[in-house]
């Protein structure tokens, strides 16, 4: 699919929209989930309703979806998850309300259902060369919440991991200029998540659900990484580095700050930042977007169809379980410090 124009030619009226969730919810054909039968007539009134001509049994093509009982026309949905899917900086609710017609609640509920619809394949891990690290949104410049704290409810504790996949040089024998200031790497697939401590149990349960046995992980000397409560240590091997100052991280882990740095500015620059509440929907819609930015042109889209087709508004049926909640700390020792030149000492670490 090349474009806006020729998805709107396929999915611009409500019709196509019923065939392909059909198509998606019935693959080989019609098959009653009551008595099996295979044949069906749609009703007249609610032609989104096939009834099975054996047993009578309705069934609808949007039950399970984001779109079930949506009195909302099924090709303004699709528009919207299309250009939710496609453009890496996202849309806002305002402007789907303005390109689709409809009221700005209407728009709002639309784009939260899609975004939470969205979920990673638990299947399919990080591996190889990671960074890790942890950032805090929301919550600036309030003298009551410094440092670490989430005392402020608008502050929020945001961790990700992402892989750190080696680039390959050009005919001159070099690496482009964004390679070389990541050290001859540039960013794979990556995983985000919003927690509520930054403990070594937290941070353990998101590294051990996202990470496959064997990585090799790359993080700061924060002692949340290492000790009993991380237990990270049969699962991956883990080698922390101390950056001696904070301005030292972008340089020591260029990968993971720039995608803190571009999540920050996608929320303030797209929807004027988010809330607390709601933030780890809008996580959940980057890092889905990012992780299939390199597919073939129009796949986003179609793979986000696909994937809300399956989920409801209630949680993910995939959804890792929460990790229990610590707040001790076991006694850790200091992480050793690598010694030498920038780059040297990224090159001993890999």
């Amino acid at each position: 699919m090349a474009g806006l124009l020729d998805f709107a030619a396929r999915f611009g009226t409500e019709e196509p929209c019923i065939e392909h969730l059909a198509e998606l919810h019935w693959p080989d054909g019609f098959v009653c989930s009551g008595c099996g039968g295979r044949a069906a007539w749609r009703l007249k009134a609610r032609p989104r309703v096939y009834e099975c001509s054996t047993c009578h049994r309705q069934e609808s093509v949007t039950a399970g979806t984001v779109f079930h009982r949506t009195r909302t026309d099924l090709a303004k949905w699709f528009v919207a998850a299309y250009l939710m899917g496609r453009d890496k900086r996202g849309v806002s609710a305002k402007f789907l309300q303005r390109e689709l017609a409809v009221a700005y609640q209407t728009a709002w509920t639309m784009a939260h259902k899609l975004r939470h619809g969205l979920s990673e394949d638990p299947s399919r891990p990080l591996r190889g060369f990671l960074e890790a690290d942890e950032t805090f949104i929301g919550g600036r410049g309030d003298p009551t919440s410094r440092g670490r704290s989430t005392a402020n409810p608008d502050k929020s504790l945001v961790v990700a991991a992402v892989e750190k996949v080696p680039a390959s040089k050009n005919r001159k024998g070099k690496h482009g200029h964004a390679v070389k200031r990541q050290h001859g790497f540039f960013a794979g697939n990556a995983r985000i998540a919003v927690l509520p401590a930054a403990t070594g149990a937290e941070l353990g349960a998101f590294l051990k659900a996202n990470v496959a046995t064997g990585a090799h992980l790359l993080t700061d000397g924060f002692a949340g990484y290492r000790g009993r409560d991380a237990a990270l240590g049969g699962h991956l091997k883990h080698t922390p580095v101390v950056q001696d100052e904070g301005a030292n991280a972008g340089a020591f882990f260029p990968i993971i700050h720039t995608l803190f740095s571009n999540i920050k500015a996608w929320l303030v620059g797209t929807h004027h930042g988010v809330s607390a509440k709601h933030l780890p929907r809008y996580l959940r819609e980057w890092s889905y977007r990012f992780n299939r930015r390199h597919g073939p042109t129009g796949s986003t889209a179609a793979t986000c169809t696909a994937g809300w087709r399956a989920t409801s508004f209630g949680a993910p049926s995939n959804a890792p379980p929460s990790p229990t909640i610590s707040s001790r700390q076991p006694p850790c020792q200091a992480a050793p410090t690598v010694s030498g030149g920038l780059a040297q000492r990224l090159r001993n670490l890999l």
